[in-house]
């Protein structure tokens, strides 16, 4: 086997170390003639590196007459070089919809979660893609035109978290097809890359020859060039992202935790860094590539520069970000809007309160005057029945509300402003169920009971309401 491709990759893959002797690979192949080529490449190493490769294939279900030829083919040559075959058949579209990804990051998705299973399975070190030259101009180009910044602007990286690598990332697709003609190294065609229907098929089969032609013949060359000098910096950047992070943000399951005041310390290039680490720490997925993340590390960086005191930003992947002062989460859900309700309760009885999936219990107690017993909570109260006039209905926030909080003396104050001045976020307040009794806010839950329904020694009927 001979060729450019040969003696370039090699240069790759000492450079970046993207082999260890001994390395189990999970190879995609796609039958497209990168793959193909690199399967060969990685198959002329295998002896002298004692490499173990399994191969990989993905059938997405988006073009059925083409899918069949392709799994045939990878799995013969497979067979032909006596290595093992993985054959992985999904439904994109289906995955697409119920996700809410475009139809690349859906492909993207599932073969790196198919890919990731199979890492387990063999119990292998790493995943080799065919990813060339080419492909990382596009690539650059699709970003550029998507406003990334340098962190998106350096492209693909030879290898990426330490196992995935791509070894013909710097050399040319003419270069791998001359090869694979010269060493008959069989390989199909994809329609879909003839069709501009995607914006990376126009940039490679439009824009770039219109540049070439018009502006700059060595223009990939020059792109190339440009991503070396770019990935060195963004390497020197990423030291400090690493520092940084480690100093403001600390982990407890499924949450990360950090102050607002300690992110805005950071500097801007900083921040955003950090934004997109946190993401990457919480998506469990496989994401697309290193282009996944960028919107939703751009919206956390957006709000947290000039915030509100409280908000909840829902973000992409089912994550969002939560402030409450200059205390900020995130999590791994969704945000669950509380619509208005308002529910009479059964005095005495049980009451569901489906919006906030809460149980009112409220039961009624001949009082001897002694305290004993009458210890209130967060989740319970005890309130003098006498002064409260029925029906008793729960709800919750409304504007204008106003109460008498027990032990402030004076006269009554709007809701708002107690909710303000105990640091409940605006996103929260809808949440908390209000006790009201004839227009009376006679007990804001978790909070404060009303001065005018306190027990006092005068007090013979109590009613208990605990929430639950």
């Amino acid at each position: 086997m001979s060729g450019i491709p040969l003696e370039r990759v090699r240069k790759t893959i000492d450079r970046y170390r993207l082999l260890d002797k001994g390395d189990r690979l999970i190879v995609g192949v796609s039958a497209g003639v990168d793959s193909m080529v690199l399967l060969h490449l990685l198959n002329a190493y295998r002896q002298a590196l004692n490499l173990h490769l399994i191969v990989a294939h993905v059938n997405h279900g988006l073009r059925p007459d083409e899918s069949e030829k392709e799994a045939e083919l990878v799995q013969k040559e497979s067979g032909r070089l006596g290595l093992p075959f993985e054959y992985g058949q999904f439904d994109v579209k289906e995955f697409q919809k119920t996700g809410g990804f475009s139809v690349q990051d859906a492909a993207r998705r599932i073969r790196f979660h198919f890919f990731n299973h199979l890492l387990k399975k063999h119990d292998a070190q790493k995943i080799a893609l065919g990813h060339n030259a080419d492909d990382q101009v596009e690539t650059i180009l699709l970003r550029l035109i998507r406003g990334s910044g340098l962190r998106g602007l350096k492209g693909m990286h030879p290898i990426r978290e330490g196992r995935v690598i791509r070894p013909l990332l710097e050399v040319w697709r003419r270069e791998i097809e001359s090869f694979a003609v010269e060493n008959g190294i069989p390989y199909l065609l994809d329609s879909s890359n003839l069709k501009e229907n995607y914006l990376r098929n126009r940039i490679r089969l439009s824009l770039i020859p219109r540049i070439e032609k018009e502006y700059q013949p060595d223009f990939k060359g020059v792109v190339m060039k440009a991503s070396t000098i770019l990935r060195e910096e963004d390497d020197y950047l990423e030291k400090g992202v690493g520092e940084a992070y480690q100093k403001i943000v600390s982990e407890e399951q499924d949450t990360l935790f950090f102050r607002c005041s300690e992110f805005q310390s950071l500097h801007k290039a900083l921040q955003w860094r950090v934004a997109q680490k946190m993401l990457g720490k919480m998506d469990t997925e496989e994401r697309a590539g290193e282009e996944a993340g960028w919107a939703g590390a751009d919206q956390i960086y957006q709000r947290l520069v000039h915030p509100s005191p409280s908000f909840l930003l829902e973000l992409p992947h089912g994550l969002y970000l939560e402030k409450r002062y200059d205390k900020v989460s995130l999590k791994k859900g969704k945000v669950k809007p509380i619509l208005p309700f308002e529910i009479e309760l059964m005095v005495p009885g049980h009451t569901h309160i489906e919006a906030i999936e809460k149980e009112v219990l409220v039961k009624e107690i001949i009082w001897d005057g002694k305290p004993d017993g009458l210890h209130g909570s967060l989740t319970t109260a005890f309130l003098d029945y006498q002064n409260l006039k029925p029906p008793l209905t729960m709800r919750n926030f409304r504007p204008g509300d106003r109460f008498q909080p027990f032990g402030t003396g004076g006269g009554t104050q709007k809701l708002k402003k107690f909710f303000i001045d105990h640091k409940v976020p605006k996103f929260e307040r809808p949440k908390i169920p209000l006790l009201v009794s004839d227009e009376m806010i006679a007990w804001v839950v978790g909070y404060r009971i009303d001065e005018r329904v306190k027990v006092t020694e005068k007090t013979r009927r109590v009613l208990k309401v605990a929430v639950v």
